[in-house]
């Protein structure tokens, strides 16, 4: 039996109905593709029904906000100018460095450029001292300072091309100025942001802010630490027998120099005995039984020798100390001791002739 046929209102809403399915169809059917290759999309995307959106890497915010500081900070260094083996000429090429690797970690991660962008804006329009420190808002829409390059000897620009764009400072950099700024990195906000990232970027991470500690240190700008508790008494016991062999090493360092070499290695001996002491305290019973002495890695019995031996002590200090930031995540109080720690054993390499590195620890 044929049935009635509709009125030209019920077809039209058929046919209305049909297009609406088709659509859908067509949409599901490119949703499928894009979700399984893993494309996400921009964070200001149009919203379309089934697309998947994106989302932020682990403390995107935090590591976005580090890398557009670290190019703020090359240019602050770079208009201090100075020889190359100051230390204004080193950070300004470490800060460069920091830019150049940490932009390739966010764009490895997919991390949008209009994400980067505005972070660059923001760091290019804040005070080099911020008042609350370079923790920059995802999203926010700062108006953009009018870069001014720099320029190296030979004409061409510096360090635009390794990260993000210059901007003029309100007042002319300082090298107390410069101090202040490195120490602004480091205040309980940005090591709360540290704790939310993973990985090897939790560990850039980590070693940059110990540079920011040592830099600010060796310019007389010493940053004011924020309290931490190491909770981990197995960790801290392993780091513990780090400091031992170290401590070990300087005194076969401070025996073997003399002159002011000896005094500057009573110095640093002085330094990881306090470190030994914080450890022990930390570590608790879990802290091993004291050894008498640890084998060295080639004879000392030169001031030469003394001098070779107190880097390569202070070197395998930093890389053991990088390497536990790694496995601290989510840790807040024990990442803050991490980087306190690394950074200080940055300004102890740096004493004994070691140049400021852009991730101490790090290969």
């Amino acid at each position: 039996m044929i049935g009635p046929m509709p009125d030209a209102a019920d077809a039209a809403q058929h046919a209305l109905g049909r297009r609406e399915a088709l659509r859908a169809l067509g949409l599901a059917a490119l949703a499928a593709p894009l979700a399984g290759c893993g494309i996400r999309l921009e964070d200001d995307a149009p919203r379309l029904p089934l697309l998947p959106t994106r989302q932020p890497i682990p403390g995107e915010q935090f590591v976005v906000a580090l890398w557009a500081r670290s190019g703020r900070l090359a240019s602050a260094a770079a208009e201090l100018g100075g020889a190359a083996k100051t230390l204004p000429a080193q950070l300004a090429s470490v800060h460069a460095e920091q830019a150049r690797v940490l932009r390739s970690v966010l764009v490895q991660q997919a991390v949008p450029d209009s994400v980067l962008d505005d972070a660059r804006r923001a760091a290019d329009a804040e005070a080099l001292v911020p008042t609350a420190g370079p923790t920059v808002p995802p999203g926010a829409t700062v108006p953009a300072a009018t870069p001014t390059p720099t320029t190296s000897s030979g004409g061409s620009r510096s360090p635009a091309s390794a990260g993000p764009s210059a901007a003029p400072t309100a007042a002319p950099v300082t090298p107390a100025l410069l101090g202040r700024a490195e120490a602004a990195a480091l205040v309980p906000d940005v090591l709360a942001g540290l704790a939310r990232t993973r990985g090897r970027t939790l560990s850039l991470a980590g070693a940059a802010l110990a540079q920011r500690g040592a830099s600010a240190t060796l310019l007389g700008s010493a940053p004011r630490w924020p309290e931490d508790a190491f909770t981990d008494a197995d960790r801290a016991a392993w780091l513990l027998e780090a400091t031992r062999a170290a401590v070990y090493g300087f005194q076969v360092v401070t025996a073997q120099s003399a002159g002011a070499q000896r005094t500057l290695a009573a110095g640093t001996l002085a330094a990881l005995q306090g470190r030994e002491a914080e450890q022990e305290s930390l570590a608790g019973a879990s802290a091993r039984p004291r050894v008498l002495g640890y084998p060295l890695p080639f004879p000392v019995t030169t001031p030469t020798a003394a001098r070779r031996l107190a880097l390569h002590v202070l070197t395998g200090l930093a890389e053991s100390l990088a390497s536990e930031l790694g496995r601290s995540e989510g840790k807040q109080p024990q990442l803050a001791a991490l980087v306190r720690w690394l950074s200080d054993t940055a300004v102890q390499s740096n004493r004994w002739g070691q140049p400021v590195a852009a991730f101490p620890g790090m290969a």
